[in-house]
């Protein structure tokens, strides 16, 4: 079975290709926007249709998991990664008559205004999204209901909560990542402190590792047009989280500088954990 991955260089998109690649009967294509590496990597800009088309074409695939994205929070950057690549895979996909099943990586940031009460949050509550990044997570939510009903496409959806997992390859503009990121400087005497938002919010964390595994079985499980929360169904104080990742650089808090939000910001959403019981019943 040929399989194409997208976003190969990024951090989950590494995580699930050691999964795939331990088993027998596939395929295995990489595609990123830079070429070469020891996967052989593909060079394929995925907000360009003639390219996506290209490569779809001389693929043909019979499996996508679309892990390419960005989260910038800035909307001419996340609307392209998020929006417009999912877009032309799905038109380079009907163009090229290729009955491809395809798996989208939704986020909960798409949920946004969650009250306490709302959790867990499952996948029927509305969209209500406080970020850019959520919102173009939203539009490929649409795109997928769009080409599910319209074309009769084999689309399924991950909504994931926060990932967390090896500080080298994660996100630096993602909490661990950015965390990580000056763990490593303190360390190199590069920094004296720390600096962090909001230490009281509570998220829900789940390690990339299971993450993929759950990736996998919605790619082979999941019903056409259906999302999926991805998430450990608790949650987690952003405290305690940095609290462990200082334990195990062995540093302490008292490096740490906060930086809470106004009374005013109400996009600083208190807590959010998943509802899993639709993740479950596959």
């Amino acid at each position: 079975m040929k399989i194409l991955v997208t976003g190969a260089l990024g951090f989950s998109a590494h995580h699930l290709v050691e999964l795939i690649r331990g088993e027998p009967g596939y395929e295995l294509y990489l595609t990123d926007r830079v070429s070469g590496g020891p996967n052989r990597i593909l060079r394929c800009d995925l907000t360009q249709k003639k390219s996506v088309e290209a490569l779809i074409a001389k693929i043909r695939p019979e499996r996508i998991y679309h892990l390419a994205g960005s989260y910038t929070n800035d909307y001419d950057v996340d609307y392209p990664a998020n929006v417009l690549s999912a877009k032309n895979i799905l038109d380079a996909l009907l163009k090229n008559k290729v009955s491809a099943r395809v798996l989208l990586i939704g986020s909960s940031a798409e949920y946004g205004f969650i009250r306490p009460e709302d959790n867990p949050v499952n996948e029927n509550h509305a969209l209500n999204p406080a970020q850019v990044y959520g919102l173009t997570k939203v539009y490929q939510t649409h795109l997928m209901n769009f080409y599910c009903k319209v074309h009769q496409m084999e689309i399924v959806m991950a909504r994931t909560f926060n990932l967390f997992g090896d500080g080298n390859r994660i996100s630096a503009l993602m909490f661990v990542g950015k965390v990580c990121q000056q763990i490593k400087k303190v360390k190199a005497g590069k920094l004296s402190r720390i600096t962090v938002g909001n230490l009281e919010a509570k998220r829900d964390y789940i390690d990339i590792r299971e993450a993929v595994k759950y990736y996998q079985k919605i790619m082979e499980r999941g019903v056409a047009g259906q999302v999926y929360n991805v998430g450990s169904g608790t949650s987690i104080k952003m405290r305690d989280l940095l609290a462990q990742l200082l334990r195990e650089a062995g540093l302490g808090i008292d490096l740490v500088d906060e930086n809470r939000p106004s009374i005013a910001d109400k996009t600083d959403i208190p807590e959010i954990y998943a509802d899993l019981e639709k993740l479950q019943g596959l």
